[in-house]
């Protein structure tokens, strides 16, 4: 696996026709994307950009990509946890101490890292109890964000420091960081943070994934473990979500939205709406993806050898975007694939 030098203008490029992709089949991916509210497009293979495309003015975009930044979490608690600085089994308050949620300190005492990692902690955004954790799925940012304070507990120092020494330096994400959403805050005013990034940066990451925690000659975060952990189903709840990611091609799906079948729940921002079908059916068996608000999306597949990033405005909700994209994508894949 080919890792990318941190100067991006370096960065190698390979020719679609040298390795078997169907070029005519590229450019219509990018121009579905151009159609559809995108501002950028990469596709790297094996490592080395296959297609890029700058739907915009601005020479290095950096945006607030949403919850994509769920899925670098993940990879930094994970490495916490290889260092002995948290473990996934223990209580959230043994790290925040009691009183983090509203429920009486028994029960908050069975919510787990892993809990807050899987969406299963029984609580709604105000940190009322819905049920015992582990019982329901619900996509709970507030939950979410309490990783974040758990990694500035254990290491004493900032989310954004955190991430430069574990990932953004070593993988060269040099247009990354973190950055305050005003007026954002959880139920104790925390305030939340959106992880600002380009598109370059975010197929670094995908890079590191594909390659099962490898950058190069650096080893980011071990292979298997943790990270085999979460890049597969971690409920029965909802088998098309590891640990802060997603399996778009498994049977089925809980996903963030009303759904029609229930009446709305005021204390559920993003309700839950149940698919009785993959995410994205063209999907190959082992993609993973980061999926935020607006269609940002990371898309992976060691099978294919890809890393597929798509930034850019929301899409018609007519438009089944994760669909599409891996429906395209296989089209122009080499014959085999």
């Amino acid at each position: 696996m080919y890792a990318p030098p941190v100067s991006d203008a370096a960065w190698e490029h390979v020719d679609s026709a040298d390795m078997g992709w169907d070029r005519a089949r590229l450019e219509e991916l990018a121009g579905f994307c151009e159609q559809h509210a995108t501002s950028e497009l990469i596709i790297a293979f094996q490592g080395r950009i296959l297609i890029e495309r700058l739907f915009t003015d601005a020479k290095v975009p950096v945006r607030d990509v949403g919850s994509v930044q769920k899925s670098v979490v993940s990879v930094l608690v994970g490495v916490l946890a290889e260092r002995g600085q948290l473990a996934i089994e223990a209580p959230v308050s043994s790290y925040l101490g009691q009183g983090w949620t509203k429920s009486d300190p028994s029960h908050e005492r069975t919510i787990t890292i892993r809990h807050l990692l899987s969406m299963c902690s029984g609580l709604y955004d105000d940190f009322s109890v819905e049920d015992l954790p582990g019982r329901v799925w619900y996509y709970n940012n507030n939950a979410y964000h309490q990783l974040r304070r758990i990694i500035e507990r254990v290491t004493g120092r900032s989310t954004d420091h955190v991430s430069r020494e574990i990932l953004f330096e070593p993988l060269g994400m040099t247009n990354s960081s973190w950055a305050e959403r005003p007026g954002m805050v959880d139920p104790h005013g925390m305030t939340l943070l959106g992880l600002r990034t380009t598109a370059r940066d975010l197929v670094r990451f995908g890079i590191m994934i594909q390659a099962g925690g490898l950058f190069g000659d650096c080893t980011v975060i071990s292979p298997g473990g943790y990270l085999n952990d979460a890049l597969q189903s971690s409920t029965d709840l909802n088998p098309s979500y590891g640990y802060l990611w997603w399996l778009p091609a498994r049977p089925w799906a809980v996903v963030p939205g009303p759904d029609p079948s229930r009446p709305s729940d005021p204390r559920k921002s993003f309700g839950g709406r149940r698919l009785n079908h993959p995410i994205a059916p063209s999907a190959p068996t082992d993609a993973k993806a980061a999926h935020g608000v607006g269609g940002q999306r990371l898309c992976i597949s060691a099978h294919l050898g890809v890393v597929l990033v798509r930034l850019g405005g929301p899409v018609d909700g007519r438009v089944q975007l994760d669909e599409e994209l891996w429906r395209r994508l296989r089209a122009a894949a080499p014959e085999g694939y």
